[in-house]
């Protein structure tokens, strides 16, 4: 599915260059570089950037950056992942953005146009005119209401358009194709064997559950809890700085004696999310009388080690982290790596993924 004006078509003339996959987030830029070599795709180099000591915080911290910092950050971590291309796919932040599904109650010749914008104004916080908004109609079997017809409406705020445009630019990058973080992380990790699936995305700030039905988003629901806040209670209560806490939960292992305390404030930051994301997946497997084929986690915060379990334990479902480097081919010696890379590099690799499809 390509929506028009927000996710803009690559011509195939450039399948064979180098290509970008850009992925902001609150607390880090990640960048990967991909090629078509022979019609295998190849990982050619990858970075990521720590956002908080831009801003005198410490590693792991959320922030906000001026123009000019994230210009450096973009400029540094480009420039230390020794990055060739000069074409990128950019996945806007969640944050800058709004996704829905409206259902509308129309006959399959009705052209739906006009009532789309219409009934967008009901869903979307903001006046229409601040937004670049467009849609797409969903076919999926999913949906065998007669005359039901799913519409899939997109909208980023046109100030946080405007401001990825002129930092693509200054980095020589011109007019990237542009899309929502939430659809590169559904191509990332879309198999065609696999019809219903959940993506947990475990960020800084929030945790967002996005469901699909054959590559194509149904449900999406976000939790404001994620791995800084979680490393700002393991500080608190443990009387330790921001970046002692943040290395401590990234680095503890389970025979480490303070592990048990260290997990169980973690795991309390998560409580109400795992509530809320099961309640969303037991509704939409009832309404269509389905059953999920597997939830990945992915994001930073996925990676501390009672998450995979406490998500398995709460959902009742086949749980397993994201694999997108399977898409690819890589060196050797990364082998041993890859498994703590693909979350987080699962986004960044989904919107590189976009130019081939």
């Amino acid at each position: 599915m390509k929506l028009g004006k927000l996710f803009s078509e690559i011509s195939k003339s450039a399948s064979s260059s180098r290509v970008l996959g850009i992925d902001v987030g609150s607390s880090s830029i990640k960048v990967v570089e991909v090629q078509d070599r022979d019609d295998v795709l190849s990982l050619t180099t990858y970075g990521e950037i720590q956002l908080g000591p831009y801003t005198g915080k410490e590693v792991g911290q959320s922030v906000i950056l001026d123009p000019k910092q994230e210009q450096q950050a973009l400029v540094d971590v480009i420039r230390e992942s020794a990055v060739k291309a000069d074409k990128a796919v950019f996945s806007m932040p969640l944050s800058s953005s709004f996704v829905t599904m409206i259902n509308l109650n129309a006959g399959p010749e009705e052209d739906v146009a006009a009532r789309v914008r219409v009934e967008a104004r009901k869903y979307i916080p903001v006046p229409i005119s601040e937004v670049t908004l467009d849609w797409a109609e969903v076919e999926s079997d999913v949906n065998k209401v007669k005359n039901n017809r799913s519409v899939l409406v997109a909208a980023i705020q046109n100030q946080a358009l405007n401001r990825f445009k002129t930092l693509m630019q200054f980095v020589n990058i011109k007019e990237p194709p542009t899309e929502i973080e939430c659809f590169s992380s559904i191509r990332g990790a879309f198999k065609e064997k696999e019809d219903n699936i959940a993506i947990i995305d475990v960020g800084a700030v929030s945790t967002k559950l996005y469901i699909a039905h054959k590559g194509l988003l149904q449900r999406m629901h976000r939790v404001r809890a994620g791995g800084a806040i979680a490393t700002s209670r393991i500080a608190s209560t443990l009387e330790l700085t921001f970046e002692e806490a943040e290395i401590k939960k990234r680095t503890i292992a389970k025979d480490d004696a303070n592990f048990p305390e260290v997990a169980r404030i973690h795991d309390s930051s998560y409580e109400r999310t795992w509530q809320e994301f099961r309640q969303v997946i037991n509704e939409y497997e009832s309404s269509l009388d389905i059953k999920l084929d597997v939830v990945y986690l992915t994001g930073g915060g996925s990676i501390f080690p009672t998450v995979k379990g406490l998500v398995k334990e709460v959902l009742r479902q086949n749980v397993k982290y994201v694999n997108t480097f399977n898409k690819f081919s890589y060196p050797a010696f990364m082998e041993d790596i890859v498994h703590e890379l693909n979350p987080t590099f699962h986004v960044a690799l989904g919107a590189a993924l976009r130019i081939f499809e």
